[in-house]
């Protein structure tokens, strides 16, 4: 499994906008529908709200290079563009990390269900 993370630096006060470019153009919901798209975020650190995270959890890179060949990945894009400051290319890919372990409620012993 990988990670994507895409860091958005915002103009001052933004967050809110940028949240609603996300939820009017659907962003999150198409790329989800994306084979091997497993989980989703847009996150910001409890201290800074003009910084935001989008964050992605995918099976492997080809399931995140099928999100960025996907037609609807560019939804948005100049809506976005007004938003943030300094340098963003729309076209980059995110950062990829490897995810070494993970667990989730969903695995642990206590959640699991009865053979």
């Amino acid at each position: 499994m990988i990670l994507s993370v895409l860091p958005f630096e915002l103009k001052q006060g933004r967050r809110t906008e940028f949240e609603e470019v996300f939820q009017q153009n659907q962003i999150l919901e198409k790329a989800i529908e994306v084979e091997g798209c497993k989980q989703l975020f847009i996150t910001s650190p409890s201290d800074d709200p003009n910084k935001v995270f989008v964050v992605g959890l995918w099976e492997n890179p080809e399931a995140y290079q099928r999100w960025m060949d996907h037609p609807q990945r560019g939804v948005g894009t100049e809506e976005l563009l007004n938003l943030v400051s300094g340098g963003f290319d729309p076209a980059a890919p995110a950062q990829h990390w490897n995810v070494l372990r993970s667990i989730s409620e969903e695995t642990t012993p206590n959640n699991s269900e009865p053979t």
